[in-house]
């Protein structure tokens, strides 16, 4: 596993993270929570990401990552989170003041750590809130000392605005080589703050393995990859990898994170980190077939 700065933090981040929603899921039984916990950690992927929402995620993680952990960094966010109601769970989006500082105060608890090394927002303050006293919430969440580093998990030219506006340190956003937006305004903008690229959805949900179109969820991804010419893309690469690497060949992105249940997956994704970005060749042949997808 090859490690990257992240941006200005100092942070020393695997380049293919852990996206541990997955995890959360309470159908997912707890020794495969586990067991895919300590294969990251095996295989060298020291940044997990995860969030209030995402059900027992947090629990999970303090229960099988003690907090002595050497070197890893857990990522979580707030803004929205998960409630049981007669045990059906329902989310809530919440980005009061005081339901941002008791929201990271309850993730310290779950996740077993008393401070935090990233917290972040799950998409910009939305629903009715001030989102000038929703970010001075945040930012008074880590003068606290209860997180190290604060940012926003968010896409578009909003995010790029408010990246520019603010003393964040982190961004999560989506790009991948079916959704290639982020490089137009929003990677500039985080590039002139020196901010941390943290890249959710780096293989595009993988929908394009798919023989047929999938009925719902990701159909669109579906529709893109084949517009794009995906596999005549790849030739003989896999087509995950070939996803992988080319989200990787970007020098400003310091970690992509995949979910996944599946050590095996794990195992697999980490060999993919051996410092081989895609030839340039094969960049302009991709960025040419995007650029003519938009087009049409």
């Amino acid at each position: 596993m090859r490690y990257r700065k992240l941006g200005r933090t100092g942070l020393q981040c695997s380049e293919i993270g852990l996206g541990a929603a997955q995890i959360g899921n309470r159908a997912v039984p707890e020794k495969t929570a586990e067991r895919v916990l300590r294969t990251a950690l095996e295989v060298g992927i020291n940044f997990i990401d995860t969030a209030a929402m995402y059900g027992e995620s947090e629990t999970r993680i303090g229960r099988y990552l003690p907090r002595d952990s050497d070197g890893v960094i857990v990522a979580t966010k707030c803004g929205d989170y998960e409630v049981m109601e007669d045990g059906t769970p329902r989310i809530v989006v919440d980005y009061s003041p005081s339901c941002i500082l008791r929201t990271v105060d309850e993730s310290r608890r779950r996740l077993d750590r008393d401070v935090l090394d990233i917290v972040q927002f799950h998409g910009l303050p939305r629903g009715g809130y001030d989102p000038e006293a929703a970010f001075d919430a945040l930012l008074e969440a880590k003068s606290r000392g209860w997180a190290r580093f604060v940012g926003v998990s968010d896409d578009g030219p909003a995010a790029a605005e408010e990246a520019r506006r603010r003393p964040l340190d982190t961004q999560e956003l989506t790009y991948n080589i079916l959704y290639q937006e982020a490089d137009r305004e929003l990677l500039p903008a985080l590039g002139e703050r020196g901010m941390g690229v943290i890249v959710k959805r780096p293989i595009a949900n993988a929908a394009y393995l798919s023989a047929e179109r999938p009925a719902a969820g990701f159909g669109e991804s579906w529709d893109l990859a084949h517009r794009l010419g995906l596999r005549e893309l790849a030739g003989e690469i896999p087509l995950v990898e070939f996803a992988l690497r080319f989200t990787l060949s970007r020098t400003d992105v310091s970690t992509a994170i995949v979910g996944t249940i599946d050590p095996r997956h794990l195992q697999t994704n980490a060999l993919i980190s051996d410092g081989s970005p895609l030839p340039a060749d094969a960049l302009a042949r991709i960025k040419e077939a995007y650029d003519a997808r938009l087009r049409r």
